[in-house]
C-alpha cells in the first residue's frame, strides 16, 4: 500500500515537472518562464533522487516509465561528474531557467564544466565559516597597516608623518629604492626581531627624568581641530583604532613562570582571552572593510556607467577632452616636465593640507571665494523642485543630428496571364524575379500584407510625425543598374511613371507561366537616436 501511494506521488511530480518544463519553454526569457524553470529544476532534482527500483510497471504506462527511468539514469550519470547538490542544481537551473539564446548561457555552461574549477572543493558553508574565522585571525597585521596609514595622513603621530614624507621624497629622487624597501622590511622587520626573540638583548636601566620644554613634534599636533581626512573616514573606526589590542600573531615572548607566583593556567587563560578579543575586533574590522570595498565598487560603477557613461553628456564630453589633452601632454611634452619635482611637491602639499591646522585656512578660503562670487538672480519657485545635477558648460555642444538610414520594401502585384487587372500580392524585401529560387519552388516570399507592419531594424525608429511617409522610386532603370540586376528579366513600360518593373515575358515560355508579377520599390527614412545609458551586467560575465 505504501509503495502504491509513493508511485502515485511520483507520477504527480512527473506531471508537474512536464507542465513546468513546457511552461518555461513557452515563456522563454520572461519572468514567468524563469519561475517555471526554477520549479522544474526543484522537481527534477527530487525525481532524480528516486530509485528506479521503487517504480511499479503496473501503475505506469510504458512511456511514462521510460521517461522516469531515463531521468533516474541521467541522475546516476551526472553523479560521477557533479556529485554535489549545488553543482547538479546549477546544471538544472542552466537547463530550465536560462534562455537558450541568452549570451550568458554559454559563459555559465563553460564555467560549470571547467576542469580546473571542478578540481577545487565544492561549495560548503562550513568551509566558508572556517575560512572567514582563519582570515579574521590573520588580518591583524593588515588592519595595523591600515590604521597606521590613517594616523600618518591625519598627523596623529607627526614623527611618523615626517618620516613618511622623507621616505617618499627619497623614492621620488631615487626610484630604485622601491626595490630596497621590501628587503629592508625583511631584514629589520622579520629577521632581526626573530633573532632578538630567540636571543634577548640585555637592556641597561635608565634613570627617569622630568620632561623639559616642549617638543617640536608635539607642536604640530597641539591643535583641537581634526584633519579633513577624518571627515571622509568613519569616525567610529578612527576612534576605536587606538583601542585595538596587539594582534594574535605578535612576536612578543611570554614567560612560562610567573614572577609574582601566579599559576601558569591563569596566564594561559589571559592569553586566550586576549586572542579571542583580537579575533572579535578583527572580525569587526573585516566586516567594515568589506563594506568599504563594496562602497568603492559602487563608486567605481557610478563613475563607469554615469560619469564616464555619458549619462550627463556635457560632463562626460568635458571629461573626454580633459583626458585626451592629458594624454597629449604626457606623450609629447612628458620628457620636458620635471616629474620628480612635481611628485615631491604634490606629496608634501597633500599631507600639509591634511594637517588639522590647515583646515581653518581651507574653510576661510572657501568662504572668501563664495563671497566674491556674484550670486545669480533667484529663480521662481517650482511645484516639484529637483536638485540640479547637470554639468553646465556653454562651450560644449552636444545637440547632434540623429543617424539616418533608408528602409526599402518592394510592393508585389500579380495577375493571371489570362486577365488584365492586377491585384495586390504582398510587401517583401525580395525583388521576386523570374529566376528567384523561392518563386521557382512555388513558395511565397517572406513579407507582410500591410505596410504598417514594416518596421526598421532594432534600435532605429521611423519619424512619427509623418504617417505612411513612403516614397515611390519612379526610376526603376537606375535601380536595376545600381543593383547589378539582369535587365533581361524586367520590362519597363515607357508610359508608366509609377515605378513598376514587370516580368519580361518575351523570353519565357508562356505555357509554363501562370501568373505574372510586377513590383516597385518603396523607401522610407528611419533614424537612430542616442541609446539609454549603459547599465551594469552580471558580475563575471
Amino acid at each position: 500500500m505504501e509503495t502504491k501511494y509513493r508511485d502515485k506521488a511520483v507520477l504527480v511530480l512527473y506531471q508537474m515537472y512536464n507542465a513546468s518544463n513546457s511552461l518555461a519553454e513557452q515563456h522563454d526569457g520572461k519572468n514567468r518562464g524563469m519561475a517555471a524553470g526554477t520549479a522544474a529544476t526543484l522537481i527534477g532534482k527530487g525525481l532524480d533522487r528516486v530509485n528506479r527500483g521503487r517504480f511499479s510497471s503496473d501503475e505506469f504506462s510504458n512511456e511514462e516509465l521510460d521517461h522516469i527511468l531515463s531521468m533516474a539514469s541521467s541522475a546516476e550519470e551526472n553523479k560521477s561528474q557533479t556529485s554535489h547538490f549545488v553543482d547538479s542544481m546549477l546544471e538544472k537551473l542552466l537547463k530550465h531557467a536560462i534562455p537558450i539564446d541568452a549570451p550568458e548561457r554559454e559563459i555559465l555552461a563553460k564555467k560549470l564544466r571547467d576542469t580546473e574549477r571542478n578540481k577545487k572543493p565544492n561549495l560548503s558553508i562550513k568551509i566558508i565559516a572556517s575560512n572567514f574565522k582563519q582570515l579574521s585571525k590573520r588580518m591583524g597585521g593588515f588592519f595595523d597597516i591600515q590604521y597606521g596609514l590613517i594616523r600618518i595622513v591625519t598627523w596623529k603621530q607627526p614623527s611618523k608623518t615626517l618620516s613618511a614624507l622623507v621616505v617618499y621624497t627619497a623614492t621620488c629622487m631615487w626610484p630604485h629604492l622601491v626595490l630596497v624597501y621590501p628587503l629592508l622590511f625583511m631584514l629589520f622587520g622579520i629577521l632581526v626581531p626573530g633573532y632578538v626573540h630567540r636571543h634577548p638583548m640585555r637592556h641597561s636601566e635608565f634613570i627617569p627624568v622630568k620632561k623639559r620644554g616642549q617638543s617640536l613634534l608635539s607642536f604640530f599636533n597641539d591643535v583641537e581641530d581634526e584633519s579633513i581626512v577624518e571627515e571622509l573616514v568613519d569616525p567610529e573606526d578612527t576612534d576605536s583604532e587606538s583601542l585595538r589590542p596587539v594582534s594574535s600573531t605578535s612576536t612578543e615572548s611570554t614567560t612560562t613562570i610567573s614572577p609574582d607566583g601566579e599559576p601558569i593556567e591563569k596566564k594561559d587563560k589571559m592569553k586566550h582571552v586576549k586572542s579571542q578579543m583580537a579575533l572579535l575586533i578583527n572580525m569587526r574590522d573585516l566586516q567594515n572593510l568589506t563594506t568599504d570595498v563594496l562602497k568603492g565598487f559602487e563608486a567605481a560603477d557610478k563613475f563607469q556607467y554615469e560619469t564616464a557613461g555619458f549619462k550627463d553628456e556635457r560632463l562626460s564630453t568635458f571629461l573626454f577632452y580633459m583626458v585626451l589633452a592629458a594624454c597629449g601632454v604626457v606623450l609629447f611634452l612628458g620628457q620636458f616636465i620635471p616629474w620628480r619635482l612635481l611628485f615631491i611637491q604634490g606629496g608634501w602639499a597633500g599631507l600639509i593640507l591634511c594637517h588639522p591646522r590647515s583646515k581653518k585656512y581651507i574653510a576661510a578660503l572657501s568662504l572668501s571665494r563664495q563671497a566674491n562670487t556674484p550670486s545669480p538672480p533667484p529663480l521662481p519657485p517650482r511645484k516639484n523642485p529637483k536638485k540640479l545635477t547637470t554639468f553646465e558648460r556653454s562651450d560644449i555642444i552636444i545637440d547632434e543630428s540623429p543617424e539616418e538610414r533608408v528602409v526599402e520594401v518592394f510592393e508585389l502585384q500579380m495577375k493571371s496571364v489570362l486577365k488584365t487587372q492586377w491585384s495586390f500580392y504582398r510587401y517583401t524585401n525580395n525583388i521576386f524575379d523570374c529566376k528567384n529560387t523561392t518563386r521557382l519552388a512555388g513558395k511565397r516570399p517572406k513579407g507582410v500584407e500591410n505596410l504598417a507592419k514594416v518596421y526598421p531594424v532594432p534600435g532605429w525608429k521611423f519619424d512619427l510625425g509623418y504617417a505612411n511617409k513612403w516614397h515611390i522610386d519612379t526610376n526603376p532603370t537606375e535601380l536595376i543598374n545600381d543593383r547589378g540586376l539582369d535587365p533581361e528579366l524586367f520590362h519597363i513600360k515607357d508610359d508608366s511613371d509609377e515605378g513598376w518593373m514587370y516580368d519580361n515575358m518575351d523570353d519565357v515560355d508562356k505555357l509554363e507561366i501562370v501568373y505574372e508579377f510586377r513590383r516597385r520599390r518603396l523607401s522610407r527614412e528611419c533614424f537612430r537616436y542616442a541609446r539609454p545609458v549603459k547599465t551594469k551586467s552580471v558580475s563575471g560575465l
